[in-house]
């Protein structure tokens, strides 16, 4: 039995049902972006000043993305185009090269934009305590070659509260786990050694130690560390020494803004990625008492800007990669693909014209996504 309207125009609507099917979800598309959109911008406007960060996002390499989107847009009009003049060699072409945009749009999303948030590490100083880390904050006025340099405070009225760079995770694999775990006082670092050192039951002895070193692992102690916590006696000055090595961050290269916090051109977003600075050992530690919870590499719990960064570029990812299914379907010499040309053509003509609609949907999406969150 045949599904009526699939290729004829409905006398009601003046539609095929396809083409009434996509642009009611499309509608529906719109509503979901558009609200979320609305509610970036309303999160933005509504945030302290100075706490939205800007400059985060790699722009040359957004702005390549976004030419490769735009050209998928044109390659995929071009299939259908080919399809109207009954050409599949050149349909097959153009739809594959549509396939190849999106399939290089979400390589470069998936293993260069997003790897490259996770290796940055990132922490925001509690405002009590920015004092200490002033030279890499410059939030007061500094005298640099018998001049007075307004600090960023002075500038602009607000605090710098953010420290970002790179740890040293060539030569210590932990160093972001590490990073990431909050402060642990003395107290509870205490109270987990002190398990199962009381224990007669040996059964339960042995499962309260395996609990033991399970927790020393989780908080990202050196296995060469619970050796020596797990003795009977613990030298006071090695677990001093394994407490501060647990509740300190040692930076290995620091942003620009905090390597030259006075220069004003490091508050401003660059088009082209500033490289960071190497800091001298001990001049990049941070205290994991001054910094608030959430400090580690980019990802969203870090705050709300990189929260919706990542939920709306992934469900834009998603939309891509389900644009990408679809193509490499019809471009398949499959029965519902290619082999549909030999039969009813004006059917995969319609099929690539919806999927069509479908994409230049996500193009557009996109084209609100690059300047809101790489240019503003």
């Amino acid at each position: 039995m045949e599904i009526p309207y699939t290729v004829r125009p409905r006398p009601d609507t003046g539609l095929a049902n396809p083409k009434l099917g996509i642009w009611l979800f499309l509608a529906s598309e719109v509503m979901l972006f558009g609200g979320l959109f609305a509610g970036y911008i309303f999160m933005r406007l509504g945030a302290d000043p100075g706490m939205w960060p800007k400059g985060w996002l790699n722009v040359p390499v957004g702005t390549f993305n976004t030419f490769v989107l735009i050209a998928s847009s044109v390659t995929v009009i071009l299939a259908w185009e080919s399809l109207k003049m009954r050409n599949l060699r050149m349909y097959k072409v153009w739809l594959f090269i549509t396939f190849m945009c999106g399939l290089l749009f979400l390589t470069i999303k998936l293993s260069y934009e997003w790897p490259a948030k996770f290796k940055h590490f990132g922490a925001y100083v509690q405002k009590e305590a920015a004092h200490k880390y002033e030279p890499l904050l410059g939030n007061e006025a500094h005298e640099q070659d018998g001049k007075l340099i307004d600090g960023h405070q002075a500038r602009k009225g607000y605090p710098r509260l953010f420290i970002g760079g790179h740890l040293d995770t060539d030569h210590d694999k932990d160093a972001m786990t590490s990073a990431s775990v909050p402060f642990v006082p003395e107290a509870n670092l205490d109270a987990v050694i002190a398990l199962g050192k009381d224990e007669k039951d040996p059964a339960k002895k042995a499962k309260l130690l395996h609990t033991r070193e399970v927790t020393l692992k989780g908080i990202v102690v050196r296995d060469a560390d619970i050796a020596e916590l797990n003795k009977e006696h613990i030298d006071p000055a090695k677990k001093a020494e394994i407490l501060h090595r647990m509740n300190t961050i040692e930076l290995h290269a620091i942003d620009a803004e905090n390597a030259n916090p006075y220069n004003p051109e490091n508050d401003k977003a660059h088009f082209w990625p500033v490289p960071q600075v190497p800091v001298e050992h001990g001049k990049g530690t941070l205290d994991k008492r001054d910094l608030n919870h959430g400090h580690g590499p980019l990802v969203p719990k870090l705050n709300t800007y990189l929260a919706t960064y990542f939920m709306i570029t992934g469900l834009h990812g998603a939309h891509v990669l389900a644009g990408c299914i679809c193509f490499i379907y019809f471009w398949l010499p499959i029965k519902g693909g290619a082999k549909l040309f030999h039969t009813n053509p004006e059917q995969l003509c319609n099929r690539i014209e919806v999927s069509g609609l479908f994409w230049h949907l996500v193009d557009l999406i996109w084209i609100f996504v690059f300047p809101i969150f790489y240019l503003l």
